[in-house]
């Protein structure tokens, strides 16, 4: 039976991305810069590589990625969103190896930010043939340090809110 909790607790953090992916796309940004985004689905992988590590979260973040692609932003939108979130996941969930305690929930979300946006310039630069498109990036780190702290926050607040005991879920073997 656990297992089975497991699997929906899954499915709805993958709903839960793809439902903010969508909204997400409906809210205008005051400033008009390419590719910004509050990146309020990432609230769903950082949850997922921080309660069930980083092969669920691999699933997760790829689910969302291809899916929120496909249902808002196109097709064409799919590679920079697929390579930034498993950039960002590894980078999460090696944030959470080898830096926890010292690292915090927030600073593992700003330190996915941060690579989450290295990995769509790099994706940019490779499709459209350009490296000065890495010239962008200092811009894109800036706005993705304040909302990764935001999203950060709000993933600690969502564990405690939710009462997860990560550690603990850890020990039994990933069972609540």
């Amino acid at each position: 039976m656990k297992g089975t909790y497991k699997k929906v607790y899954i499915a709805m953090l993958i709903a839960i991305g793809l439902v903010l992916h969508i909204i997400e796309s409906f809210i205008p940004i005051p400033i008009s810069l390419p590719g910004t985004k509050l990146g309020l689905a990432n609230i769903a992988s950082l949850l997922t590589v921080a309660i069930y590590g980083p092969m669920t979260a691999f699933a997760v973040s790829t689910v969302r990625a291809v899916l929120g692609g496909l249902l808002a932003g196109g097709v064409v939108s799919i590679p920079y969103s697929l390579n930034g979130a498993i950039f960002s996941t590894v980078v999460m969930w090696l944030a959470l190896k080898y830096l926890s305690p010292h690292v915090s929930l927030i600073g593992v979300s700003i330190l996915g930010a941060g690579a989450h946006n290295f990995a769509q310039i790099c994706t940019a630069s490779i499709i459209l043939q350009n490296v000065g498109i890495f010239t962008y990036l200092p811009v894109l780190l800036i706005i993705g340090t304040v909302t990764g702290y935001f999203i950060g926050l709000t993933g600690n607040y969502t564990i405690k809110t939710l009462s997860i005991n990560v550690d603990k879920y850890r020990k039994d073997g990933g069972n609540f």
